[in-house]
């Protein structure tokens, strides 16, 4: 009967906007959640066979969830250097247990970037999720010189904490500026100097002297150049003692014309005691690269130096390519990980989870491990935080729709149990 079929119709009515209200409940209720994705009701008609051209058999309605996983939210800066947001296309890998075994463990996809590190240096997000990368070697290489890309089986927990910097030896040293010309006219003169640190082999704090003399050989343009150690006698024996000789004019005017010892700018020199090798580069004959003889006053224009005291972690950070960053207290910067970036064929395939994680499932399709950066995977974003995706006022204007459709439903049932009610009265 039709009036049976118009209820039946109207039930299923009510049924589907009360999942309807349901899933914009949970919009709402997450609409600060970090990385939320939010759902969305698509609804399609059921149809009954009709046993008569003249006669209409009600079929009703079915709702189907869907979750908009693609649809980027906003990114929104923070002060936490692991917060960690993906700006394109994308999932980190992240696991549930903590030293897991991605062979038998449980590994999640998630866009909830809000990790901090645990009592053991693990970084773990909000949902207690630990985030999965790739070990680096202090060179920037993988431990894993070639990790799988197609399967999580190279992951491991990323941890922060337990990474020493055992120091570093000076190896290259570079010096560059101006020495007075007005100084170097033949006459002995007071002497010039500067002092540069540097770290021998145990991270240990020495000092180089590099101690400028106008020449006592009576010829102008001409300086003797005298390098102190201070771990070497006292720092009273000098371990390079030589006349450092400069263009007066011409088109070299200025530059040195002759350093003993020097090749292609590199004085090598021992420091530490004649124990450590030490390439001082102090600029090449005929160029201005490094010291040169101006009128003037004597102006160190660059030190630079290699090497690092011992040194502990002070904090990490990420940057675009997903590379975490150890920095040290000494100033000196280690990769430790590399953060793959998981892409899968569908995102909205991706099966739900507690946590705002995603698991692979049959509709999503195949998975791939890029670089951040690279390819269709969007790039990672240090002290960032992805907002959902959530709108306020669309779930709000839904609501009221969804409201008044129930409503409606709900009238077509009382009104067929009006019509009934008016037949059963026939028989009186």
């Amino acid at each position: 009967m039709s009036i049976l079929g118009a209820m039946y119709s109207a039930v299923s009515g009510l049924g589907a906007q009360s999942t309807k209200l349901g899933v914009i409940s949970d919009n709402i209720s997450n609409s600060s959640t970090t990385g939320y994705k939010r759902s969305e009701v698509e609804f399609s008609s059921l149809v009954t066979q009709q046993i008569s051209n003249h006669s209409y058999s009600s079929g009703g309605v079915q709702s189907d969830v869907r979750r908009q996983v693609d649809k980027q939210g906003l990114l929104q800066s923070t002060s936490s250097n692991t917060d960690i947001a993906i700006n394109g296309g994308g999932f980190f890998a992240v696991s549930d247990t903590q030293n897991a075994d991605p062979s038998q463990d449980l590994i999640a996809l998630t866009r909830a970037g809000s990790f901090v590190p645990d009592d053991q240096g693990f970084l773990r997000n909000a949902a207690g999720y630990y985030l999965m990368g790739w070990q680096l070697n202090p060179d920037g290489t993988t431990v894993n010189a070639a990790p799988a890309r197609d399967t999580f089986a190279s992951l491991e927990p990323v941890n922060v904490s337990g990474i020493n910097f055992t120091g570093a030896p000076t190896i290259n040293m570079t010096f560059a500026g101006n020495l007075p010309a007005q100084l170097a006219n033949g006459t002995p003169g007071a002497p010039i100097s500067t002092d540069i640190e540097y770290f021998n082999d145990l991270g240990v704090s020495n000092t180089l002297t590099l101690q400028w003399t106008p020449s006592a050989d009576s010829l102008p343009n001409d300086w003797n150049l005298q390098i102190f150690d201070s771990a070497t006698g006292g720092g009273t024996t000098a371990i390079y003692d030589q006349t450092v000789t400069f263009n007066a004019n011409g088109a070299n005017a200025g530059s040195p014309s002759s350093i003993p010892g020097v090749v292609g700018g590199v004085l090598p020199i021992s420091v530490d005691g004649g124990v450590q090798a030490l390439n001082l580069n102090i600029g090449d004959v005929n160029t201005s690269t490094g010291i040169t003889q101006f009128a003037g006053e004597y102006t160190p224009t660059k030190i630079t130096k290699d090497g690092a005291l011992f040194g502990v972690v002070n904090s990490v950070e990420v940057d675009e390519k997903g590379l975490v960053t150890a920095i040290f207290n000494n100033g000196s910067r280690r990769p430790i990980y590399q953060i793959p970036i998981a892409i899968v064929q569908n995102p909205n395939g991706l099966t739900a989870r507690d946590g705002t994680a995603f698991m692979q499932s049959r509709d999503s399709g195949s998975l791939y491990l890029w670089d951040a950066g690279s390819g269709p995977a969007g790039k990672t974003a240090g002290d960032s935080l992805e907002q959902s995706n959530v709108d306020i006022a669309t779930e709000l204007t839904n609501m009221i729709e969804t409201q008044r459709t129930y409503s409606t439903n709900a009238k077509v049932i009382q009104t067929a149990d009006e019509m009934l009610q008016e037949l059963t009265q026939l028989k009186r």
